[in-house]
């Protein structure tokens, strides 16, 4: 689920929740966090605050890389590679083809 959630849009947002008797208690606390970053995502967007929820979310990185150890600190930073790399690549073949489209052709 979670793959799925985090590559679905350029921007964060929730996926639909699942059916309370369909999910593992790992996937429900994984769509509240997801729903709740979402909601910091756009409250940051909408008052200009990407200042603080940045330094935010750093903060609480830190945490769980000195309360978790090494391991949490290499997953947090590829997965932070994987994202970036992940919505980079999308919003380039958008850019692409709305070039594309603009000129006349088909995009890929």
């Amino acid at each position: 689920m979670r793959n799925q959630t985090r590559t679905a849009s350029n921007e964060p947002q929730a996926a639909p929740p699942p059916a309370p008797n369909d999910c593992t208690p790992a996937e429900a606390a994984d769509q509240r966090y997801l729903e709740t970053c979402a909601e910091m995502f756009a409250h940051a967007g909408t008052h200009r605050h990407w200042e603080e929820l940045a330094d935010n979310l750093v903060w609480t990185l830190a945490h769980i890389a000195v309360n978790c150890g090494v391991g949490a600190t290499g997953d947090i930073l590829r997965n932070f590679g994987t994202y970036g790399c992940r919505i980079e690549a999308r919003k380039q073949a958008e850019i692409e083809a709305a070039q594309a489209k603009e000129e006349g052709r088909l995009p890929n």
